[in-house]
């Protein structure tokens, strides 16, 4: 299972372990990433399990003689299969043909099939269709007694405007009686009809909804089922079901868990006395039409699945993470309403449940009543706004949502062969709408059926020699990653921002983008303000 590497000229590996939700890949790592992706090229039956498109994940170890290799894994499985030959198999094996997992997901697809065939029922669909019809036909009768009806009364009042004499007005009162009572009895006549029908139409629906509710608790038996039975371990020699560790959480964990490569890759490892040194997870094959995935590009792991199980599968490792802050943020407009700063590269704006040092947290040992009135990432820098008052702070935050506030920001750009030929002075719009990832948090995806509008202007300032690319960005809306989705999708610009790690760019020291002006009404004066930054961080080429 282990491929080992050649002897000769293989990188030294950086040392401390690869924090999964935010790295660059080792030197190891992607070496390794390398060598398995020729290796499924020049494979026909590999290449055909994941053209489609497929994260694979890497984990360089050393053996108990001190060799070095690594293993191999993909997420979920591949054409069907969740065994192929060169990758460590799944934790636990679901697609054994022979156990509870499969004859229990047959039991399920039974209750799909009968369920499908009343919703498709041809008997139903005569029902619902003659339902519809009686309750037409009820409404053409009732329409013409009620016609009939108003040609009576008009009769009847010209009878009384002519006659004198009203002794007859009683048996124009009966006749007024009795046309609202034969009315009546139509209607009564009608609804009997279309309710014997439509007692008829409930009983399939009473059908259909037992069968639905019998589907879901088997199908959340079988998920706790499918998690009491994944058991990982971890360096010390601690094991759990995935299932004590997500519920000691209060959390039940999403489907799917355990079946991303990571996972896969260090339980194989811990079960057979291998020494992780370094991992990376990467997409191969085709981009998808939602998430951003870019052939050979690395990604974090998705915490919704994986940030409670490989917390517990990496304890008492030394894990990398970042080095203390640099900078601290830079005041570089102050008055009674406001304050604007310049804040840094790593510095999220406000806390967080990682505990770091934020911005805001910085600033109030400073300002007593600062309030929040908009956010930057963790990773971009530049100009930031927090208001000194509620009122101040609700007055900016109006502006926000009215989309009054005028943005720029600058960016650099990874060199990806699937993005737009960008040449300089180029200049366009990105309309891609997107919706939270929940599969994959913090992720972002487009979405064009169900995602906000989210629309970009961009223009090419600079093509270096390096092959990257910078450009100014106007974003017209204020999505959570916007720039950064528009610029990684294949259906933006398909270059994502170098060191981004959540969308694929090229390893950097920081994250290329910078929050460069911003032009928005004052809250109390009301005068136009802008605030432009007196930095450009990145470094020249």
């Amino acid at each position: 299972m282990i491929h080992y590497f050649p002897t000769e000229s293989i990188p030294a590996p950086g040392g401390e372990f690869t924090d999964p939700f935010r790295y660059f890949p080792d030197p190891l790592v992607k070496y390794a990433a390398d060598l398995l992706m020729h290796d499924i090229k020049c494979s026909e039956e590999l290449h055909e399990a994941f053209s489609e498109g497929k994260m694979l994940g890497v984990l360089v170890v050393t053996d108990q003689m001190g060799r070095t290799g690594y293993l191999a894994g993909f997420s979920g499985n591949a054409g069907g299969r969740s065994n192929i030959d060169g990758f460590v198999p799944p934790v636990y094996d679901l697609l054994d043909p022979s156990g509870h997992f499969r004859m229990r997901e047959a039991e399920i697809s039974g209750l799909n099939r009968q369920i499908r065939i009343l919703e498709d029922s041809e008997e139903l669909s005569m029902l619902e269709d003659e339902i519809n019809g009686l309750r037409r036909m009820m409404e053409e009768e009732i329409s013409l007694q009620k016609a009939r009806m108003e040609i009576l009364k008009r009769q009847r009042d010209e009878i009384r405007r002519e006659e004198a004499d009203s002794n007859g007005y009683p048996e124009l009162i009966r006749q007024s009686q009795h046309e609202k009572a034969e009315l009546k009895r139509i209607r009564t006549r009608w609804e009997e009809r279309i309710r014997e029908v439509q007692e008829r139409v409930d009983s399939f629906w009473k059908d259909i909804k037992g069968l639905k509710n019998k589907r879901a608790g088997m199908s959340d038996e079988l998920q706790k089922w499918i998690f009491t039975r994944y058991v990982v371990h971890n360096i010390c020699g601690e094991e759990k079901t995935i299932w004590e560790i997500f519920t000691e959480q209060g959390i039940v964990p999403p489907g799917g868990t355990g079946e991303c490569a990571a996972p896969k890759l260090l339980e194989h490892a811990f079960r057979n006395n291998l020494k992780p040194v370094a991992m990376g997870e990467f997409w191969y094959g085709t981009s998808p039409v939602t998430a951003v995935r870019t052939k050979g590009h690395f990604y974090p792991s998705c915490t919704s699945k994986c940030g409670p199980l490989l917390r517990f599968m990496l304890k008492g490792m030394k894990i990398h993470i970042d080095g203390p802050i640099e900078a601290l943020p830079e005041i570089i407009y102050d008055d009674d309403s406001i304050t604007v700063i310049e804040k840094p590269s790593g510095i999220p704006s406000v806390p967080g449940l990682d505990g770091r040092l934020s911005a805001y947290d910085i600033l109030k040992e400073t300002y007593s009543g600062l309030e929040t009135v908009h956010r930057l990432d963790m990773d971009t820098s530049g100009i930031l706004i927090f208001a000194k008052s509620r009122k101040a702070a609700a007055d900016i935050q109006a502006q926000f949502e009215s989309h009054t506030i005028r943005k720029t920001y600058i960016a650099r750009l990874s060199y990806a062969g699937e993005g737009k030929e960008l040449k300089k002075d180029d200049t366009g719009h990105i309309d891609l709408p997107l919706s939270p990832d929940y599969d994959e948090r913090p992720r972002q995806k487009a979405d064009i059926t169900d995602g906000k509008p989210a629309k970009t202007a961009y223009a090419v300032t600079s093509v270096n020699k390096d092959g990257s690319i910078d450009v100014t960005f106007n974003p017209l809306n204020g999505r959570t990653h916007q720039l950064r989705v528009h610029s990684a999708h294949i259906l933006g610009l398909g270059h994502p921002i170098v060191g981004d790690l959540l969308y694929g760019g090229a390893p950097a020291e920081r994250l290329m983008l910078h929050a460069q002006s911003i032009t928005f009404r004052h809250p109390e004066t009301k005068a136009e303000l802008t605030l432009t930054s007196g930095k450009h961080p990145f470094p020249e080429i």
